[in-house]
C-alpha cells in the first residue's frame, strides 16, 4: 500500500472535519446540549473531546525533534498503514469502553455555544495542519508521541489516527444520535 503524502493526508484530515461540521450543523441547535443518548455525551460534549484530542497531538507535533528523542525514543518497528492503524483503533478503543482522561472531557453539566465550539474546532484543525507543516515527509516515520490506549505511534500515525477518531465521533453521531427534526 502506498504511503499517503502529507498533502494527501491535510486532505483527509480536512474533509473529515468538515463533514463532522456539516452533521452538527445539520441538527437543530436546542439540542447542542441535550443528553439525547441516557448516560452518553451531548453532542457539544463529543465535539469538545475532539477539540481537546486534536489540541494535544499538535502541542506534541510542536515539541523539539530532541526532545521528543529523548522522552520517547524513535519508531523501532515498521510503521502501521492507515489500515492497520484503523484494526489497532478498532481494538483498542471502538471494542471497548475506554476511559477517557478528564483532560479530554468536559466537565458535567458544562454547556457550549455551537458556534463557538465549531469555531474552536476549525481552529484546532488549523493549528494541526500549522503544526504537521513543520515536519518532513521521511521526519514523520521516525518520531513518536505516547498514546494514552494505543501506545507509542509515529507522527504519521497520529495523523491517521486524528482523521480516524474524528470519524469514528461523526459515525457515533450518525448512529446513536439521530434527530427528529421535527420535534
Amino acid at each position: 500500500m502506498e504511503i499517503p503524502t502529507k498533502d494527501q493526508l491535510v486532505n483527509d484530515l480536512k474533509q473529515s472535519f468538515q463533514e463532522t461540521i456539516d452533521w452538527i450543523n445539520g441538527q437543530p441547535e436546542s439540542q447542542f446540549n441535550e443528553e439525547l443518548v441516557s448516560g452518553k455525551w451531548t453532542i457539544a460534549e463529543h465535539l469538545y473531546h475532539l477539540i481537546k484530542s486534536t489540541k494535544a497531538v499538535s502541542k506534541g507535533m510542536l515539541m523539539p525533534k530532541l526532545g521528543l528523542k529523548a522522552m520517547f525514543g524513535k519508531c523501532n518497528r515498521q510503521e502501521r498503514t492507515f489500515d492497520e492503524m484503523f484494526e489497532k483503533y478498532k481494538a483498542k478503543i471502538m471494542s471497548v469502553d475506554v476511559d477517557v482522561p478528564s483532560a479530554y472531557e468536559a466537565a458535567p453539566g458544562r454547556m457550549f455555544e455551537r458556534p463557538e465550539l465549531i469555531r474552536r474546532f476549525e481552529k484546532e484543525l488549523e493549528d494541526f495542519v500549522k503544526a504537521l507543516d513543520k515536519w518532513k515527509e521521511e521526519e514523520m516515520s521516525v518520531y513518536v508521541l505516547p498514546h494514552p490506549v494505543i501506545g507509542k505511534c509515529t507522527i504519521r500515525e497520529f495523523v491517521y489516527f486524528t482523521i480516524l477518531h474524528t470519524n469514528d465521533h461523526l459515525r457515533i453521531y450518525k448512529e446513536k444520535y439521530v434527530i427528529d427534526s421535527k420535534q
